[in-house]
């Protein structure tokens, strides 16, 4: 009997490793036909569509089914989007799709689904395979999926009205979510744990889906990285402006919705991809055009608020767990675009790094704003390399840190959220995007650094990696994954390391460099500064 017993035991090992080894798999819309791994340790279907896109600057439709198999196998799908590298237009507007990963060993569970949002400023990037490889996170026994969404005019033209009320992009990402809580058991995921993390504006977007009622139970426990809906790019309080200077570069003089609707919809969409984009150079933030909005108030709209209304008002369950965190350099990533003479002209016309949701009642008011802004950032720099370091902390601070820190006091204030912060200070040859900045020499972790460790891009995969660097990948992957699982990242960590989380009267930071510690908030006084900052003359929203 123990043999019979023992045989069965066996074969039903053999059969759940066999489907786990499948590349075909059937879901509600059809059957998929993915590939292994070169290793074989894990699935990857690509290209999988989640939902259709059925009018330009409208949400999206129902996903699409087929018949016989689809491939995905390979490849990769953007969006549309100006690819400045080559200056041109790329992409397809039908570009709905997600990236899944799953491990190949045999699980006694559904696993935990941790979903990636992309960042790019809300108008470049993708989930590609080639940037956003997940196999070091799938070692930790989770399922990872990457999620494509909208950019741009077709993702964020916000005229308020039927033809384009605003907010396509994320409410493609809800679409999303919804299609995983319905498909992802096929994969072998758990649709009861999901956790969403992403980066910049990806992270912005999960913080709105956090506390929009279109997203409530289409995910549990969320992770915000060098990014908040506080962000001042997080947002356009004046969309139709927005609209009507990309409207005039196409040749149109209009301020009318209805006028403006017409336009966009009878350009050819590699013109309006042309008209939108605009160079970095000495102006970090020109690209920045269209951007989430407030809503006209209907079922599908995800932001119906200002965003400090809306976490001031939210009520958020107990049950979910949040971490918010951010990297010590984060503004290499716009200094970078400066050169000398734009040096020069920034402390001579600081007015177009001024964060745009201040809300100045007097042309007096902003004058003692920057006055007080170049003492705190650029008082006695008088060498580039000191004029840089003022302009790098200037940024990090005025667009992620400050707002990810006041996000992180409201939600631990206005809600029942638990709230875990972490500081990221690692630095290495791995630092992409320090790397590809211009200023590798600059000491410390740029944004989107981080994301590094957790995924690896096809260029570091002939790469040899440093110890150091493995140990930095086992940690943050180990820290992300015991979250998802249970909403606890301190699976690994020490007693002496253990990741506090934060309250109201002390926020913890976890200091995650070569080692780990908890600390103070970083940088109190220059937050301080912009907390005074905004006490003093307020927000337009």
């Amino acid at each position: 009997m123990c043999n019979i017993l023992y045989l069965q035991v066996y074969f039903n090992e053999v059969h759940s490793l066999t489907n786990l080894m499948s590349t075909e798999l059937t879901i509600p819309q059809g059957i998929l036909k993915g590939s292994l791994s070169l290793s074989g340790s894990y699935r990857r279907f690509l290209k999988v569509p989640y939902a259709s896109v059925v009018g330009t600057f409208q949400a999206p439709g129902n996903p699409p089914s087929w018949n016989g198999t689809l491939n995905v196998a390979r490849g990769s799908s953007r969006c549309k989007q100006y690819f400045r590298h080559i200056r041109t237009p790329i992409g397809f507007e039908n570009c709905l799709v997600l990236n899944i990963y799953t491990p190949t060993a045999a699980q006694k569970t559904p696993l935990p689904v941790m979903v990636f949002i992309h960042g790019g400023g809300f108008y470049w990037g993708s989930n590609t395979n080639l940037l956003y490889n997940p196999k070091y996170l799938l070692k930790k026994e989770v399922i990872v999926v990457t999620v494509n969404y909208r950019l741009g005019a077709f993702g964020f033209l916000c005229l308020k009205n039927q033809g384009a009320p605003g907010n396509v992009g994320l409410k493609d990402q809800v679409a999303a979510l919804k299609w995983i809580q319905r498909n992802i058991e096929y994969f072998g995921g758990n649709p009861n744990s999901v956790t969403l993390f992403g980066e910049s504006v990806g992270a912005a977007s999960i913080n709105y889906l956090l506390v929009s009622p279109t997203a409530k139970g289409l995910f549990h426990r969320a992770i915000l990285q060098s990014g908040s809906m506080l962000m001042p790019q997080a947002i356009d309080d004046d969309p139709i402006a927005s609209a009507s200077l990309v409207a005039a570069r196409l040749g149109y003089n209009t301020t009318d919705p209805d006028e403006l609707l017409n336009i966009f919809t009878k350009v050819a969409e590699d013109d309006i991809i042309k008209a939108s984009y605009r160079d970095q150079t000495n102006d970090a933030f020109a690209p920045y055009v269209f951007r989430p909005c407030i809503e006209t108030p209907s079922i599908e709209a995800v932001i119906t608020a200002a965003p400090r209304d809306i976490l001031k008002s939210s009520n958020l369950s107990s049950n979910i767990t949040v971490i918010i965190g951010y990297n010590d350099k984060e503004g290499i990533k716009w200094a970078s675009k400066y050169n000398s003479n734009g040096f020069r002209d920034l402390l001579e016309n600081f007015t177009q790094i001024v964060p745009e949701n201040l809300d100045f009642s007097t042309a007096e008011g902003k004058n003692t704003f920057i006055r007080d802004a170049i003492r705190v950032y650029f008082d006695n720099k008088t060498s580039s390399d000191d004029v840089l370091e003022g302009l790098i902390d200037y940024f990090s601070d005025a667009y992620i840190m400050y707002p990810s820190v006041l996000t992180t006091e409201y939600l631990l204030r206005y809600t029942n959220v638990s709230v875990y912060n972490y500081y990221f200070k690692y630095d290495s040859n791995r630092n992409l995007a320090k790397m590809a900045s211009g200023l590798r020499r600059v000491p410390g972790a740029d944004h989107a650094d981080e994301l590094f460790y957790l995924f690896e891009p096809v260029i570091y995969q002939p790469l040899r990696t440093i110890t150091n660097d493995v140990r930095m990948i086992n940690r943050m992957t180990t820290m992300w994954a015991d979250f998802s699982r249970n909403g606890n990242p301190n699976g690994f960590l020490s007693s002496k390391s253990k990741w506090i989380k934060s309250s109201l009267n002390q926020l913890n930071f976890l200091e995650i460099d070569r080692k780990l510690k908890v600390i103070p908030m970083p940088n109190k006084d220059r937050i301080n500064f912009w907390k005074n900052v905004y006490e003093r003359y307020g927000t337009k929203y």
